[in-house]
């Protein structure tokens, strides 16, 4: 790799991370307020892997709340690639918001209506259409605030 690629994933691995740490905040929150347990969205993307179990467990666990995470994580990144392709190397606010907004979007729609169920979020199982909106919303806030957050300290 040549240090433009480079510096493109290492962008990416940051917005990602926040993105993906804003958005599972807000699906653990969004989960615990309608009556399940904060890990279990997490725990609801390994039905990848776990399709009859994952889905209902609930509780903290390496296995389901782990591998979750790590899955949840590491879509983000991808998803991190896409906003930082689209943002550019020096973009301005309203290229970093439409941006945030054109990927959380993309992110929805391959997530819900691309791929097949099995590779799905999952977070249906806890979490009601407004708080899957919200979810997407709250990844889509992420990738603003890591591409502000790096504008700004240039």
């Amino acid at each position: 790799m040549n240090s433009t690629s480079d510096s493109a994933l290492m962008r990416a691995f940051a917005s990602g991370g926040v993105a993906g740490l804003a958005s599972a905040a807000i699906a653990a929150a969004l989960a615990a307020k309608s009556g399940h347990r904060p890990y279990a969205v997490m725990n609801a993307v390994t039905h990848c892997l776990w399709p009859d179990s994952a889905p209902r467990e609930e509780r903290l666990s390496a296995k389901y709340t782990a591998t979750g995470a790590g899955i949840h994580l590491g879509s983000a990144v991808f998803w991190g690639v896409l906003f930082e392709t689209l943002c550019g190397r020096r973009p301005s606010p309203a290229k970093i918001a439409a941006s945030a907004v054109t990927t959380s979007a993309v992110a929805y729609v391959v997530d819900y209506h691309v791929v097949p169920k099995r590779l799905t979020p999952g977070y249906e199982a806890h979490l009601s259409n407004q708080g899957l909106a919200l979810t997407y919303v709250a990844l889509g806030a992420g990738f603003a605030l890591a591409g502000l957050l790096r504008r700004a300290s240039r």
